[in-house]
């Protein structure tokens, strides 16, 4: 049958619906493909329902440790999942409690790197963790402890990224 779709002919609205419907059905399919691949190449990864605040403690707050060192950075990094998919090239661990982080987002509004008018900046204990060497679990980092200021991006009065 060669037809264009028609509202008088219901055959041919079948087939051009029937069409439509097998085209868009193999399109989603290859978005899912895609979506697979990159997850599977550890190029996007889930957050497992992590939220903004959650993931900003997990990758920078650590008030139990002084920290300091390379020893401690290969640790830190390996157990707060930083290693799995690939080598995180630098990472800053805040010693402070979380307490005093969040103080730091009451603190006057400044630009971020982005241009975004919510961070804020504080002084606080810090071990800036750098890689040097390694691969995908196998990760070598420099560790340098210190206090130094430090400029975090804020949602309402909670800390949600590192900023610099």
């Amino acid at each position: 049958m060669n037809c264009f779709v028609s509202f008088h002919d219901e055959t041919c609205l079948a087939v051009g619906t029937s069409k439509a419907v097998i085209g868009l059905q193999k399109t989603l399919s290859l978005l899912l493909l895609s979506l697979l691949t990159l997850l599977g190449l550890g190029l996007v990864q889930p957050s497992y329902g992590e939220t903004r605040y959650k993931k900003f403690q997990r990758q920078h707050v650590d008030s139990t440790e002084k920290g300091g060192n390379s020893s401690y950075c290969k640790k830190m990094m390996q157990e707060r999942g930083m290693t799995k998919s690939r080598c995180k090239q630098f990472n800053t661990f805040i010693h402070e409690d979380i307490g005093t982080i969040k103080n730091i987002c009451k603190t006057p509004k400044i630009p971020c790197k982005n241009g975004k008018m919510n961070c804020h900046e504080g002084e606080v204990r810090v071990t800036d963790c750098r890689l040097i060497a390694g691969s995908r679990g196998n990760c070598r980092y420099q560790g340098r402890g210190s206090s130094r200021r430090v400029v975090i991006a804020c949602k309402g009065k909670l800390p949600v990224h590192f900023d610099k």
